[in-house]
């Protein structure tokens, strides 16, 4: 990477004001929709409501940033220590809900052993990927470890997008494709701007295409704010309070032990 090219870790760009703004109404929307849900739902499922909620307001605070402070101000280390922390958080969290949310869909009450280890396994690897990006954003202030902290970015959204595609194989495996039909329209646009969200993570860990992709805002939309803010007007839609099925001793079975579940609703 040739160090002189490049703004690293710095924007090369100015903020749009108006854009911010206009995904910042989107999000406190959706942040009210979800937060009257889950009061109206008594906060069920807990861990869940949780997650979205403070997915929402870590994107929520990110935007008003944007939208109201100069490219001098955001270009600050001040700034950058406090940006880049809300960016991963909301993403990690609606990664965490995604997750959380095979295992109440798998309507197991008191948890099977599957799926605390599935709480373990991502939390294992979500934690130290976070780690990984901490350092990397505090190497990124200084040029003579530029590389090594390039490197473990990649390190770390590899980290991430392996999560994002074992979700993929625990969705399919873990849940019976009955149940999986109650939240199919939530977990799989939710899933798909992670992975979104992931993949451009990893592109602009790549020296040269950081280069490329901090030059304009757009990638920055493209890749990161429009998944996200995508996914958690999602959630607010689909609250699971209101899209989840009963759990499984709740549910009549017929002579085979196979589950006889109403009929899911699209909304």
């Amino acid at each position: 990477m040739n160090s002189n090219t490049t703004n690293y870790p710095f924007y090369s760009y100015s903020p749009s004001c108006f854009g911010a703004t206009t995904f910042a109404i989107f999000v406190y929307l959706s942040l009210v929709a979800w937060f009257i849900q889950t009061l109206h739902g008594k906060c069920h499922p807990r861990l869940l409501s949780l997650f979205v909620f403070v997915a929402h307001l870590a994107t929520f605070i990110e935007l008003v940033l944007r939208a109201t402070l100069t490219i001098d101000a955001l270009n600050t280390r001040t700034f950058y220590r406090i940006t880049q922390p809300l960016a991963s958080v909301s993403v990690r969290f609606i990664l965490f809900a995604n997750y959380h949310c095979l295992v109440e869909l798998r309507g197991q009450k008191p948890h099977r052993k599957l799926d605390r280890i599935l709480d373990i396994v991502v939390l294992v690897i979500a934690i130290p990927a976070e780690v990984l990006l901490n350092i990397a954003n505090e190497l990124s202030f200084y040029s003579n470890h530029f590389h090594l902290s390039f490197y473990l970015r990649q390190a770390s959204a590899g980290l991430i997008l392996i999560l994002c595609l074992f979700f993929y194989l625990v969705w399919y495996l873990a849940v019976p494709h009955v149940r999986r039909l109650y939240v199919l329209p939530l977990l799989a646009i939710s899933s798909c701007c992670v992975l979104i969200e992931a993949i451009y993570i990893l592109l602009v860990s790549i020296p040269f295409l950081f280069n490329i992709l901090s030059q304009t805002e757009l990638w920055f939309y493209v890749g990161h704010l429009i998944p996200v803010v995508v996914a958690l007007c999602t959630w607010s839609i689909y609250h699971p309070w209101r899209v989840l099925p009963p759990l499984e001793r709740d549910v009549p079975h017929d002579q085979t032990g196979k589950e006889l579940l109403p009929r899911p609703s699209l909304i």
